[in-house]
């Protein structure tokens, strides 16, 4: 009997706790949404768009409650999401060739001013020359995320081995690479990326490098800072004690562990990577037409805000989604290194 009334007490505490009003706002949400999209076309646009993003909302708060309840207090709907956004990024733009749609070249005269619509012909509308928004953002993404993950490498794996030389030698060694960080640092970012355009011209791999050389002192000085911290651990010091050399203490013991913190860096800097390279492609420094990059479509619908005002925000919000995802995953894994640093003492 008294097991009974233990689970009868049990379910009891569980219905309680369900978040009944929290799921009722979210179908009411998703129910707003729907209509927003399908059933309201003849609205405008304004009214149309605030009644979206308001069954957004609610739909959203239900199913981070929702999963609160199912997986806990630490369920993050936001890290999820971002994760699953960042994957279909990621890949649409490496199998764009693959994808059913039109060419990013091609233009529809006869369709310029058509606006995003829910079809399955043009669901984000056309640019101010008739090409399909929907082919050029994904190919866009391909030539703005090849820039960024080619910066990325090149300014983690140089800004990581300067680091790890200038925190485990020190001295002179130390000196030489601060005055490469400090004159690097000292030098104007938008000066050397305008100076390596007209150099090497406006190319995918022109202007990787160059965002690559801006952030290698960021690296830098991060990894530098985690090798002054783990050279003097008693792991570090066992291992010199037991006569082993420099350059395996360096890459077998502290680079593993400085890594961590410094790769969860990474997510943040590709974000300010976008944006950087968004803003080039905006004033024109970036790869040239035909290759479109999201900055550049940007610009090109600044002319047509008014009377075309999707042309610069299809391109924007996609810029945007993707960088607060990164800056997501980036805040994730930076608290998670942190963690695992106060675990390790």
């Amino acid at each position: 009997m008294t097991v009974k009334l233990d689970a009868i007490g049990a379910i009891a505490n569980a219905a309680r706790r369900f978040p009944a009003r929290a799921v009722a706002i979210g179908v009411v949400g998703l129910a707003v949404l729907l209509t927003a999209m399908f059933v309201v076309t003849s609205m405008a646009t304004v009214p149309r768009s605030f009644l979206a993003l308001a069954g957004g909302a609610g739909l959203w708060y239900g199913l981070q409650k929702l999963g609160a309840y199912k997986y806990g207090p630490g369920f993050a709907l936001g890290l999820y999401a971002s994760v699953a956004y960042l994957g279909l990024v990621g890949f649409v733009t490496v199998f764009a060739d693959l994808l059913p749609i039109e060419d990013f070249k091609y233009t529809e005269q006869t369709e310029l001013r058509i606006r995003p619509g829910l079809n399955f012909d043009q669901p984000l509308g056309r640019d101010s020359r008739g090409g399909s928004l929907l082919s050029q953002v994904i190919f866009a993404g391909r030539v703005s995320l090849t820039i960024v993950l080619l910066a990325v490498f090149v300014g983690l794996i140089f800004g990581s081995v300067l680091g790890l030389l200038a925190g485990y030698f020190g001295r002179w060694i130390e000196g030489f690479i601060n005055i490469f960080v400090n004159t690097t640092l000292a030098f104007p970012p938008l000066v050397l990326l305008i100076v390596i355009s007209a150099v090497y011209g406006p190319t995918v791999w022109s202007i990787g490098l160059g965002l690559a050389i801006v952030s290698i002192p960021t690296y830098a000085r991060l990894m530098r800072a985690q090798t002054i911290a783990f050279r003097e651990r008693e792991f570090v010091t066992a291992a010199r004690a037991m006569g082993a050399t420099g350059r395996r203490i360096m890459f077998r013991d502290i680079l593993p562990n400085a890594a961590v913190p410094v790769f969860s860096y990474t997510f943040i800097n590709a974000a300010v990577i976008i944006i950087a390279e968004g803003s080039l492609a905006y004033i024109g420094l970036s790869v040239p037409f035909p290759k479109p990059t999201w900055g550049a479509l940007i610009a090109d619908g600044q002319d047509r805000l008014r009377s075309d005002p999707h042309i610069v925000f299809v391109p924007a919000t996609v810029m945007f989604l993707t960088v607060l995802s990164l800056n997501r995953v980036g805040d994730w894994a930076r608290k998670r290194a942190l963690g695992e640093r106060n675990l390790l003492g």
